[in-house]
């Protein structure tokens, strides 16, 4: 492990996934790698690809669902690339700032665009990745560009064409890890009611999701004309327990960790709502949720 020894001061072993992801759940890595730039990501990629080691990206974890047990990867954590810079009505952020501070942020500065996103949790990084978006909009229709570092250890900028963005999905390149963003926003001549429609915004979804307790967010995308929640409800998941993990019974698409669940015991809930939805539907779910 040549690789570890050059990078030690970015390194952490044995480290608990379930603290990094937001459903708490899950075992621990045997190497988590915290790079501070994409000049540093990239040499680890490079290094990695040499020595044949394979990696996973693991952002603000709140759409993934660790295995239970010890992972062999090595997981990339962009945790500390969180810069956030603002150039008029232009932002440049790290991958690793919390998607509830870059909102506030941009919010602060008199940004719209982004407030779109506001109560949506992780990282800007994933928020990329898989188009995070409510109903009020989604995370493409700001990107200008996205920094990435290639499975090679090359970095380059991809336009929002390039990640031919989609419904809770983007086309990054295999292995790449998303460094930075660059932001095109809206600036506002009433900052006050910019933070106050974010509130709004948030003060909505805590009424109808369980914001305040341990899940992923969404298991499922809605299918096209219809929402996953509803058909998970009228197939009766509300409140499916299985161990520690519990479908809520304020909104079906969501699955809680109410009491040191394993991630087997929400593997089989998320099974469980599949299954059940395809028999009482006849409607075929796709997961939001990335299991390891």
């Amino acid at each position: 492990m040549g690789w570890a020894r050059d990078f030690a001061a970015s390194i952490q072993r044995d480290a608990d996934l379930s603290e990094r992801v937001t459903i708490r759940a899950g075992g621990r890595a045997r190497w988590l790698v915290e790079p501070r730039t994409a000049e540093e990501t990239g040499a680890l990629l490079d290094r990695l690809s040499g020595e044949g080691c394979r990696w996973r990206v693991l952002g603000g974890g709140s759409n993934v669902l660790p295995p239970d047990g010890v992972l062999d990867d090595v997981v990339i954590h962009p945790a500390r690339m969180d810069w956030f810079d603002v150039d008029g009505d232009q932002v440049s952020v790290g991958a690793g700032l919390a998607t509830p501070k870059l909102v506030a942020r941009c919010s602060e500065a008199g940004l719209a665009g982004v407030h779109v996103l506001a109560g949506v949790p992780g990282q800007v990084g994933g928020a990329v990745a898989m188009n995070a978006g409510t109903r009020h909009g989604e995370m493409c229709e700001s990107v200008q560009g996205v920094h990435v570092v290639l499975a090679d250890g090359r970095l380059v900028t991809l336009t929002r064409g390039d990640l031919r963005f989609g419904y809770r999905s983007a086309q990054v390149p295999p292995g790449a890890v998303i460094c930075g963003v660059t932001l095109g926003l809206q600036p506002v001549e009433d900052r006050r009611e910019l933070r106050r429609t974010v509130g709004r915004y948030i003060k909505e979804k805590n009424a109808v999701q369980p914001t305040r307790s341990w899940n992923f967010g969404c298991m499922f995308k809605n299918p096209e004309g219809q929402k996953a929640g509803v058909l998970l409800d009228r197939a009766g998941l509300k409140g499916l327990q299985r161990g520690g993990a519990r479908i809520s019974p304020l909104h079906a698409n969501f699955v809680e960790n109410v009491e040191e669940a394993r991630s087997e015991d929400v593997l089989w809930l998320l099974q469980q709502s599949e299954v059940r939805v395809l028999e009482h539907a006849g409607v075929r779910l796709e997961r939001e949720v990335r299991t390891w």
